[in-house]
């Protein structure tokens, strides 16, 4: 085999290597910034840093999942995002209208409050039991009284759990 020869061999066979290796280099790239932006806009400061989620803020804060006797808090995923790293990027992709609408759209103070309603209504159904089943154990955590037995013996398995609980995560502020 001549010089030249192998010459053309090495760069044939680093060629092919290259095919492989790009390509995967770069999908593991993607991965990392992927799971890296998720993880950073999962964060409770995240979602505090839009004046518009101010009085969402305040509201959660106030409430039993933003401060309690125990110590626990409930931060914004652990609610508003599913459980399992697929079904998170799937909200994620979804929630991208949110910058587009903020940044492009910028509907005025009005037109924000005008939407309002249906904005938390939306929220609600975003929330998934398994998010409240993830902290809340319906064993250990009995109804206080027997009107709360009776919703929980006939709610459980046909109804959410934020259909009856809509103000547990975000306590209203009060006009005082």
């Amino acid at each position: 085999m001549t010089t030249a020869t192998t010459k053309e061999k090495v760069t044939v066979d680093s060629t092919r290597k290259l095919k492989w290796i790009l390509p995967i280099c770069m999908a593991l790239a993607a991965l990392l910034f992927i799971t890296g932006a998720s993880s950073y806009t999962s964060q409770t400061d995240f979602c505090r840093s839009c004046h518009e989620m101010e009085g969402v803020f305040a509201t959660w804060e106030s409430s039993a999942h933003g401060k309690n006797e125990l110590g626990i808090v409930a931060e914004c995923q652990d609610c508003h995002l599913p459980g399992g790293f697929a079904q998170m990027l799937v909200t994620k992709v979804g929630k991208l209208k949110e910058p587009y609408v903020h940044y492009i759209v910028r509907p005025s103070a009005f037109e924000f409050q005008q939407k309002t309603p249906a904005l938390k209504v939306r929220a609600r159904k975003g929330i998934s039991d398994d998010n409240c089943l993830a902290c809340h154990d319906l064993t250990q955590q009995l109804p206080k009284n027997q009107v709360q037995q009776i919703a929980h013996s006939t709610a459980v398995g046909t109804a959410s759990c934020v259909s009856c609980h809509k103000r547990t995560g975000h306590r209203p502020q009060s006009n005082n």
